[in-house]
């Protein structure tokens, strides 16, 4: 876990562990899913549309396609972070 010691885009992570972004998603919810488990805190910073603002749910871990206020695709992916809890 210590891909996550600070903050990471799905991006990053698939490119690290030789995956497709889309096959990670899963994988990933099932790894925060067990952190916080181990007492680990999670930092989800969520993505957000670059032309309008438009601030994603903390649930999408993936970079969305497109914003649905602008319909803008100039978005900021998701970062994920994983901290011990103490």
């Amino acid at each position: 876990m210590d891909f996550l010691s600070e903050p990471r885009s799905a991006s990053w992570l698939a490119r690290e562990l030789g995956l497709k972004r889309a096959d990670l998603e899963d994988d990933l919810r099932h790894l925060l899913r067990s952190a916080r488990a181990a007492g680990h805190d999670i930092e989800i910073v969520p993505a957000r549309c670059k032309t309008c603002d438009f601030t994603f749910a903390e649930d999408r871990l993936i970079k969305p396609g497109r914003c649905p206020m602008c319909k803008g695709t100039r978005l900021l992916e998701p970062m994920i972070g994983l901290r011990q809890a103490g």
